[in-house]
């Protein structure tokens, strides 16, 4: 089977998670340490602590790291005086830290809650993840914070899909060629009446955790039929990627 193409209607949509840089990743003790310590400037060092979120032999792993915003210069870097002292003979790049991706950022900071799971996983079972926690690179992140999106990549197509391209493109392309029912930045305001029910259906079955009135939901969005086989829809899947990838 060719390699799908990467969709328009998908870009921004998908992310690994950012590497990690060691010189600014801190213990639980080290970062409560910090958290209690006073700047000379009156502003406290959780302005610039964040917690990290990995996955390590399959399970998650949360982390404290120093994270000095993009825009900060090292005159604003060094009023938090001993995250500064920690990250300055290491910086002589500046700001910001290595590894940060800006659009990852841009893409997380509106939104409450994201998509993720393990970038390496066989099979994919999304998990949501508080805004609070930034994502590295063992994660496939999915910028989006509503049930419709959790339920189509939740569902057998996108199983399916995965299983059939990942080991090819990588998770973040496979993404990138999912064809949704309909794009996902689609506004409200423009879908049909079916298709609002449509979307309302998958929500309350991903919520629901029924997968089997999941899968009926979302091979209703997609006009297909609900008992179709691996070939059937992975062909159907395959030929909408085509059409809109044109």
């Amino acid at each position: 089977m060719p390699a799908p193409n990467p969709l328009p209607e998908n870009t921004g949509l998908a992310f690994l998670g950012e590497a990690a840089w060691p010189a600014a990743l801190l213990t639980e003790r080290a970062a409560e340490k910090l958290l209690a310590t006073p700047n000379r400037c009156g502003r406290p060092n959780a302005d610039v602590l964040r917690r990290r979120l990995s996955v390590v032999d399959g399970e998650p792993v949360e982390q404290w790291q120093i994270d000095f915003p993009a825009h900060f210069t090292s005159q604003e870097a060094a009023l938090y005086e001993q995250p500064f002292a920690t990250l300055q003979p290491r910086a002589a790049g500046g700001w910001p830290a290595p590894g940060v991706d800006p659009e990852l950022r841009r893409a997380l900071a509106r939104l409450t809650r994201y998509l993720a799971l393990p970038a390496a996983a066989a099979t994919p079972d999304w998990r949501w993840i508080e805004d609070d926690l930034l994502p590295d690179a063992t994660l496939l992140v999915v910028a989006r914070d509503d049930d419709f999106t959790h339920g189509v990549l939740s569902s057998r197509a996108f199983g399916l899909w995965w299983h059939a391209h990942c080991a090819q493109l990588g998770p973040v392309a496979t993404v990138e060629s999912f064809p949704f029912p309909w794009p996902p930045a689609t506004a409200l305001s423009v879908l049909t009446k079916a298709q609002e029910e449509q979307r309302h259906a998958i929500a309350r079955a991903v919520r629901s955790g029924n997968g089997e009135q999941l899968n009926s939901a979302v091979s209703a969005a997609y006009g297909w039929a609900t008992q179709s086989d691996v070939s059937e829809l992975l062909g159907n899947l395959t030929a909408l990627n085509g059409r809109r990838g044109q």
